[in-house]
């Protein structure tokens, strides 16, 4: 896990790999003449930015879940902050951690899926079970209310202390 000592930091650099996946997207954003050319054109597109349009939005959500928990009294002046912000982490790290003193406070995961549908279904039990077994106050973070009310499902069915922030999207 990354040491998250400036949240303005992280912001900032979020924001730079946005603005350089953006510019990507537009140099390959150009118009097809043919059936094939636009396919190879999609192809590209997708080797070129797949991988960070998820992992930018992680980034993302993660940084305004610790805006939410400190705009909503789980933090101190003296709490280190540890993070996992391209979901890099192992089994047993959460993508946001808390620490007072070496102990841990609180732990968090964050899910950009809008819908809990299929394979994101499975993988949001898989993560709220491991989320379950960790330290701390747990925080499961989602963009879309039908993420939010399916996690708590899963958290009431399982009696998992595990409290659901809701953070939608400015732009949605």
């Amino acid at each position: 896990m990354e040491r998250l000592t400036n949240i303005q930091q992280a912001q900032s650099k979020v924001l730079a790999d946005v603005r350089e996946f953006l510019h990507t997207v537009r140099q390959l954003s150009e118009s097809a003449e043919s059936l094939q050319e636009g396919v190879d054109r999609l192809r590209k597109i997708r080797s070129a930015v797949y991988e960070n349009l998820n992992q930018i939005q992680h980034e993302h959500l993660i940084l305004e879940g610790l805006n939410w928990l400190q705009d909503n009294g789980h933090a101190k002046a003296n709490i280190d902050w540890y993070w996992n912000p391209r979901q890099t982490g192992d089994a047993k790290e959460p993508d946001l951690l808390a620490k007072d003193n070496g102990q841990i406070l609180l732990c968090a995961e964050a899910t950009t899926s809008e819908r809990p549908v299929g394979l994101i279904d499975s993988r949001m039990r898989d993560t709220l079970t491991k989320l379950s077994q960790m330290s701390g106050h747990k925080f499961y973070f989602v963009r879309t209310q039908a993420m939010a009310q399916r996690a708590r499902t899963k958290i009431e069915r399982n009696s998992w202390g595990i409290e659901v922030v809701q953070i939608a999207s400015r732009a949605a």
